[in-house]
């Protein structure tokens, strides 16, 4: 049984679960993110996100990670474009702990001077080490060519020089304001007892001012058609096709996503089939489908040798061509159904995929779906409703980035 209740305005989500008997986990989502940032504070967002484990009003650095671990707890955290989380698992005796843990370090953190300077080098080292994954690479160059001109072009760890460049009271103005209870969400799913989480998100938890509306979070979509090479020292070139396509929350995303799996997102895909497995280009390719709150894109990404890159390319476009002419056959619409059920059932598996689908609901649709009402979209897909959405979403112009030698 899944709910919604307010604590002090702030959302809570509250799935009850005891097939994991003595488990619980508790996510606390705020709506910011790289693409709330500037290119002069780009990394802010997951610069703090680093900084709350540094200390707070209650715990020190050292006795947030003793306390959490003692007690049989995993705790850590996630910046992304579009929201900021942080969570903790372990044993529902220690709710109550482990909500005050969580109170401390999403609302009172302590950040000092001295550990904003050192956490400085260690970001700047792992924005270096993206250099040493060629696919995490592009991937972050790829999306800053694609929305150019739009937030969503910002990566989430910024830059070496925007991080370099970032002052310690730009950190804290942009905490004060975007890290608030009205901007935050809260998810409880496990073992445990709703009275019990409402009363210690009441006592650990400041209220909010008013009612959590997904108003902080918005950009103005923007896409760029771009045909870019970048250097990367490797025996391979690297490649992403990427499509304009819709926001999460569109009725397409359903269609989309099984265009998306026929043409790359399975082994018996057709690119996968073709490119892969029948002529031996490359060692991997798949498609994918990218969307967020106010945007999104269809995304083809594979690798080969230098010397295949002009016929992967073309073979690429050639099954992207035959999807939009010629559309799905009766077995590849049973393929699409069964894969989307199986994806949406895996949600199911364990604490953590519940708590992400619940706000994934809240955050995009503004509500929980109930199963009935997904199984339900699935199922309603037909070839045509496919076929559609792939030519409004194939039958227009790409961008192509490619890492080269």
């Amino acid at each position: 049984m899944r709910e919604i209740f307010n604590v002090g305005n702030i959302p809570v989500i509250f799935e009850r679960v005891t097939s994991l008997p003595g488990l619980f986990t508790i996510s606390v989502f705020f709506d910011t993110g790289s693409s709330n940032e500037t290119k002069a504070n780009n990394g802010v967002s997951h610069f703090i996100e680093h900084m709350a484990f540094r200390g707070t009003r209650d715990y020190s650095s050292e006795e947030i990670s003793r306390l959490s671990e003692m007690y049989g707890g995993y705790m850590n955290a996630y910046t992304s474009k579009e929201t900021t989380a942080y969570y903790i698992k372990g044993f529902s005796g220690n709710l109550e702990l482990f909500i005050k843990l969580m109170a401390n370090i999403c609302f009172y953190p302590v950040f000092e001077k001295e550990d904003f300077e050192q956490e400085k080098q260690i970001i700047i080292d792992e924005i270096n080490s993206i250099m040493d994954n060629p696919e995490e690479y592009l991937g972050e160059v790829a999306e800053e060519e694609l929305f150019k001109g739009c937030s969503l072009e910002l990566p989430v760890s910024g830059t070496v020089e925007s991080v370099s460049a970032l002052e310690f009271d730009e950190l804290k103005r942009f905490y004060t304001e975007n890290y608030i209870s009205d901007n935050c969400v809260i998810a409880v799913c496990g073992d445990v007892d709703r009275e019990d989480v409402l009363n210690c998100v009441s006592k650990y938890f400041p209220s909010a001012k008013d009612n959590y509306a997904g108003k902080f979070n918005h950009c103005i979509p923007a896409y760029s058609v771009v045909n870019r090479d970048f250097n990367f020292k490797s025996g391979q070139s690297y490649v992403q096709l990427m499509y304009p396509a819709f926001e999460y929350g569109s009725e397409e995303r359903y269609p989309l996503s099984g265009g998306i799996m026929l043409l790359g997102g399975l082994m018996s895909s057709r690119l996968f089939q073709e490119i892969r497995e029948k002529r031996g280009l490359c060692y991997n390719i798949e498609a994918e489908s990218v969307l967020y709150k106010c945007a999104g894109y269809a995304n083809i990404l594979y690798s080969c040798a230098e010397k295949s890159g002009d016929k992967v390319l073309e073979l690429v476009l050639s099954e992207i061509r035959k999807l939009v002419e010629k559309g799905i056959s009766d077995d590849e619409l049973t393929t699409v159904k069964n894969q989307l059920i199986f994806s949406y059932i895996s949600n199911f598996e364990t604490l953590e995929s519940r708590v992400q689908m619940n706000f994934r609901h809240i955050y995009h649709y503004g509500r929980l779906l109930e199963s009935d009402e997904i199984m339900s979209r699935i199922e309603s897909l037909d070839r045509k409703s496919i076929q559609e959405t792939a030519q409004k979403i194939f039958g227009g112009e790409y961008s192509i980035c490619r890492l080269v030698k």
